[in-house]
């Protein structure tokens, strides 16, 4: 990523959430924590943030609360070829007509583009994802009851009894914070809490998580790697990234990345 794009991720960021430390930073961005240092005082000095102890601020803070994560906006823009790259993978994995599940993310969104010429019975708690669906397929799209997050685009539900308990699906597709020997980790404990009631409604779990991922962990486990089936990756991933996994009985899918860097480059 080049610097300024990721200054301008930091500054976008910084902005939606008032108030981010570094280590946060280091972990959304993929950079090292001796680049999102210079990155935060370059800032500063411009006037575009306050430099803080541990982190940065937004020159006017927000006063109401968030969700934990980049919001859904920016995260669409950071490794977009890895996750389509890993969407079209994942795509390959299903079967016409099946039922499945798709947990709200950046890198499930990817995956609209390669169903749009399926017939599949699709849940998912992400607006986007449904919205996108509805307009460019002939899938049957069910969504759950509950608030939409809009930092995130995802719809989360108190209730236990919605139409989530009444769907079964053949897999669940899913991305996440962070995933290593231990699981499957989320860092907010409202998109754990969601993640578990789709992990209730679906037979088998398919894991897309760009390489990064692979090396980020949260205090927060989602499931352990014996509920997860396959795990899609990019090419970015190193051996000793994906040994626990394949130790575990995971099967590890890793996606071309190649092709859509070249898709990227010719759009």
């Amino acid at each position: 990523m080049l610097e300024r794009e990721r200054q301008r991720l930091i500054v976008k960021l910084i902005d939606e959430r008032s108030i981010v430390s570094i280590a946060e930073l280091v972990g959304l961005l993929g950079a090292s924590e001796a680049t999102i240092r210079r990155d935060i005082s370059t800032l500063a000095e411009g006037g575009e943030i306050k430099r803080i102890r541990g982190g940065a601020e937004a020159v006017h803070p927000r006063l109401h609360s968030h969700l934990v994560g980049m919001p859904f906006d920016l995260s669409r823009d950071v490794r977009a070829a890895q996750k389509r790259a890993i969407a079209r993978a994942a795509a390959g994995l299903i079967s016409p007509g099946e039922s499945i599940v798709i947990n709200g993310g950046t890198t499930t969104f990817a995956l609209v583009e390669f169903l749009a010429h399926q017939r599949l019975d699709i849940l998912t708690n992400s607006f986007p994802i449904a919205a996108q669906l509805v307009a460019t397929s002939r899938n049957r799209i069910t969504v759950p009851g509950g608030t939409i997050f809009r930092e995130q685009n995802i719809i989360l539900s108190p209730f236990q009894n919605d139409s989530v308990s009444n769907f079964w699906g053949r897999k669940l597709f899913t991305s996440c914070y962070g995933i290593n020997r231990f699981g499957l980790m989320e860092a907010d404990p409202l998109i754990v809490q969601a993640q578990a009631k789709l992990l209730e409604r679906a037979e088998e779990v398919v894991v897309m998580a760009d390489s990064n991922k692979l090396r980020q962990h949260s205090s927060m486990i989602v499931m352990s790697l014996e509920r997860i089936s396959i795990l899609v990756t990019d090419s970015g991933a190193k051996p000793s990234d994906i040994e626990a996994f394949r130790a575990a009985n995971v099967k590890v899918v890793i996606a071309d990345t190649a092709s859509d860097e070249a898709f990227k480059a010719s759009a």
